[in-house]
């Protein structure tokens, strides 16, 4: 009988402690939504999703990607000194067309034949960091870029302000983003982007547990 008190109490111990774990971390990504809510009206993300999984393609969506994001920023360059996401959001729609020819002619300069998709509309962005920067998962107006079968891994980054970083070995967010993202949103908002990682530490101890119980 007593045995049988001490299996109830730890499987309630447990049970509390598991529900303990699952409330902190719905609260984690409840928050993170509405910080992301807060924030997405002043962003533009970058979606390119690759042909297929296979390395090849896979190489190739991060050449396309850069190709295009080197193509994007310079024609902004020579149109305006600074630009708006408004602006960057027209020149898009304005050169949908040109832009999907010129990634489709860099692919075939590639050895590979695949259409390329340009669009706008929303879509829904995990967490991601960029060095220091942290933007939360939630719904982020986008520009998409699909080739040819658009099945395999996608890539990301933020289009406005400009944080898309075309050297894959490069981490850290440049200085002159990071100012102009802060001069964009709300204080309290700047400085969630800017918190440290989280790092969750669960250790259920059951052996430990059960041995306070039992013991």
């Amino acid at each position: 009988m007593k045995c049988r008190q001490y299996q109830y109490k730890f499987l309630l111990s447990l049970v509390c402690f598991l529900s303990a774990g699952l409330l902190m971390l719905a609260q984690i990504r409840l928050d993170q939504y509405r910080l992301a809510r807060e924030i997405a009206p002043e962003i533009l993300r970058f979606h390119v999703m690759a042909n297929s999984n296979s390395q090849a393609d896979q190489e190739l969506k991060l050449q396309v990607k850069s190709y295009l994001l080197e193509q994007i920023y310079a024609e902004m360059a020579q149109q305006k000194d600074s630009w708006t996401k408004e602006d960057l959001t027209r020149y898009l729609s304005e050169n949908q067309g040109s832009l999907e020819d010129k990634a489709e002619s860099f692919i075939r300069n590639q050895g590979k034949d695949y259409p390329v998709s340009l669009t706008l509309g929303s879509c829904a962005f995990p967490e991601k960091y960029y060095g220091d920067l942290r933007l939360p998962a939630g719904i982020y107006q986008a520009a998409n870029v699909t080739i040819g079968a658009g099945r395999g891994r996608n890539w990301w980054c933020v289009l406005y302000p400009k944080i898309c970083i075309t050297k894959d070995a490069l981490t850290t967010v440049p200085e002159s983003s990071l100012q102009e993202l802060q001069q964009l949103l709300s204080q309290e908002d700047y400085q969630a982007l800017l918190s440290e990682r989280p790092v969750i530490h669960i250790d259920f101890r059951i052996r430990e547990l059960l041995s306070h119980l039992l013991g």
